[in-house]
């Protein structure tokens, strides 16, 4: 299997490292019923072209049961191919939001930086008040729920045995955030990056993902659509990577 084809399907099965995932003859669907407005948990994936109309069914069925809106990410060029289908069973295309994704292939290039005090997270106890209002706080004005959301995944991944979480202190204080989690396919993706808004430009995400590029143990991707956070993957030695099926600039919603 092709490199791509394994960065694309660590995409579609990312949720499985801290989210309840049930295979299908069609794909997957995952959920928390705990976490029902995180919609990166909260959705399918169709992977069988062939069953596609009756997988749209299907999904509407169970998103609905649990008072869900029913959710697909799209992969494979299905915001085209499959538009149609879409739209004759109820569901609204949204995107593009132009993520690009990163491959770790070059030499860390980060210099070497003591402002931090990196913990690995082990303890779901350490997702603090502080530690929410300081990296999503700034989200609340335009998503009231975000913090409430975050609350609830964090702690999941944190334990998880799929994740490791890391969170860098600057005197004490939680500055900045991110999640290396293994893939069902041999890979490893960082995800959930953040920094507090107080503690921007200040060099300590790249601080942070330096500190976890030096111990990346399998092959290692990311996407980002967001140009300051772009020039510190390059210069950890992410390089952009090409995918044909990008499988997470398109989702379909049911709104019928």
């Amino acid at each position: 299997m092709f490199l791509r084809d394994l960065i694309s399907l660590s995409d579609v099965f990312a949720p499985a490292a801290y989210a309840n995932m049930q295979r299908t003859d069609w794909g997957v669907l995952f959920w928390d019923d705990n976490n029902p407005t995180k919609h990166d948990i909260n959705h399918a994936c169709i992977l069988n072209e062939e069953k596609f109309s009756e997988a749209l069914s299907e999904i509407r069925e169970f998103y609905m049961r649990k008072g869900l809106p029913p959710r697909v990410y799209l992969c494979r060029n299905q915001q085209k191919t499959q538009q149609t289908a879409l739209v004759a069973n109820g569901y609204k295309l949204y995107g593009d939001w132009g993520f690009q994704h990163f491959l770790l292939t070059e030499q860390n290039r980060i210099p070497e930086m003591h402002h931090l005090e990196i913990r690995e997270m082990t303890d779901p106890e350490a997702v603090t008040e502080r530690l929410l209002q300081n990296l999503y706080g700034i989200y609340q004005s335009e998503d009231p729920d975000t913090i409430n959301r975050m609350s609830r995944l964090l702690p999941r991944c944190i334990e998880s045995k799929m994740c490791r979480v890391w969170c860098g202190y600057f005197e004490g204080d939680p500055a900045c955030f991110a999640m290396a989690a293994d893939s069902l396919f041999g890979m490893q993706f960082f995800d959930l990056v953040e920094t507090a808004k107080q503690y921007q430009n200040r060099g300590f995400a790249r601080e942070l993902i330096s500190f976890m590029v030096d111990r990346a143990e399998r092959p290692t991707f990311l996407y980002s659509e967001n140009p300051t956070a772009i020039r510190i993957y390059e210069q950890a030695g992410f390089r952009p990577i090409d995918l044909s099926d990008d499988p997470v600039s398109w989702r379909a919603v049911y709104e019928k």
